[in-house]
């Protein structure tokens, strides 16, 4: 495994520079593409039983999609992100030992759904370690924006949009999944059907949890940080939403716990002043930043101390929006508005999700169809 690892990191910083030209010539080719506009849809909800065995858990999802619409999604990112070929191999030595370098359960969920649909076990672990594998300084252009706020009667609302440049292929797949055990929902999730991280979560009664995607540092360092056995890191968010029992506890284990790639975890509690934006590095953790006092908190992609560049300032848009809305005002549908407004809305947002700690029912996913075009 090291040395295919060593193998790829020789070409694949290469190759990438030349990847990042035909990338930009794709999607100069398309961008004068017009796609018309269709309204949001509530995304549908699945259970998923965490009582049945991995291999099984996912079989009442399944049913319900076509499996060709998986591989498009493989094939999609594979075209965009992957720097070189030569980490093909490297997945498909991952899929070949996977419990070596995925933990149980997950190793035999993502066993359990390409049994299930027919799909190569290489690409789906493909699918579900595309974030840890292209989370670099890279260049490329990925985007979503999370926030955490209060209502005047101090009760926290957590919101985020999720926005990913092959969007056209993964909104079709996009659903709600409740987590249950013992017959009772242990947490709320927003996905993508094959994939069994979570990067938009909610556990009743504890905490909100979303993932945005931090690009900082360089490929090596993420293989480095995958063979010294740290955590895929939506994996790990998963992980958390299931054995964590309250904000504080969650914010240790996220801040802790060494991830593959860089990453911001945005976490809401369900008292005043529980809201936290964890900035991690590959592996270690590089800061946090506290509600405390104020009453929402706001992050896209950038480094909370840092200005967002010019090109792509969804910070100071979203912030703007909120300000004009105001805490006397804000409530569920209001926090919706604020991630409509352009650009924090944009041509790549796949889905709005709205979340509540302390009321499950404000859970709801907005599938963005109604996005806007470049």
């Amino acid at each position: 495994m090291k040395s295919l690892v060593l193998l790829a990191l020789v070409f694949s910083v290469r190759a990438f520079n030349e990847d990042r030209v035909v990338l930009h010539d794709i999607l100069s080719m398309t961008k004068d593409v017009v796609i018309p506009r269709k309204d949001a849809t509530a995304a549908n909800t699945y259970i998923v039983n965490l009582d049945l065995p991995p291999m099984e858990r996912w079989n009442n999802v399944l049913e319900h999609f076509d499996p060709t619409d998986i591989t498009a999604v493989v094939h999609a990112l594979m075209d965009k992100f992957f720097p070189s070929k030569l980490l093909i191999p490297i997945l498909e030595k991952i899929g070949a030992d996977l419990d070596h370098y995925i933990s149980q359960p997950f190793a035999d969920e993502l066993r359990g759904i390409s049994k299930n649909f027919g799909i190569n076990l290489g690409d789906i672990v493909l699918g579900n370690l595309v974030y840890d594998i292209s989370a670099f300084h890279s260049g490329l252009s990925k985007a979503c924006t999370s926030i955490v706020t209060s209502d005047k009667m101090g009760r926290l609302i957590h919101g985020r949009n999720l926005d990913y440049v092959i969007g056209k292929h993964l909104k079709p797949l996009t659903i709600q999944v409740d987590y249950q055990k013992n017959g009772k929902t242990l947490f709320m999730a927003t996905t993508y059907v094959g994939y069994i991280g979570v990067i938009t979560g909610s556990r009743n009664g504890a905490f909100s949890v979303s993932g945005d995607q931090r690009n900082t540092g360089q490929l090596w360092e993420n293989l480095l940080s995958a063979l010294e056995g740290s955590w895929p890191t939506f994996m790990l968010q998963r992980m958390v939403l299931e054995r964590a029992k309250d904000y504080g506890e969650a914010v240790t284990l996220l801040s802790n716990t060494p991830t593959i790639a860089p990453v911001y975890f945005i976490v809401g509690g369900i008292r005043p002043g529980e809201g936290a934006i964890i900035v991690k590095d590959q592996r270690n953790l590089r800061n946090v930043t506290l509600m405390d006092h104020r009453w929402y908190i706001l992050e896209t992609n950038y480094d909370p101390w840092n200005t967002p560049p010019k090109s792509d300032d969804r910070r100071d848009a979203g912030i703007a929006a909120m300000n004009k809305v105001g805490r006397e005002n804000m409530n569920s549908a209001e926090l919706y508005k604020v991630l409509s407004v352009p650009p924090v809305f944009n041509a790549n947002t796949t889905y709005t999700t709205i979340m509540s700690a302390a009321d499950p029912d404000v859970y709801h996913t907005m599938i963005r169809y109604d996005a806007p075009s470049n």
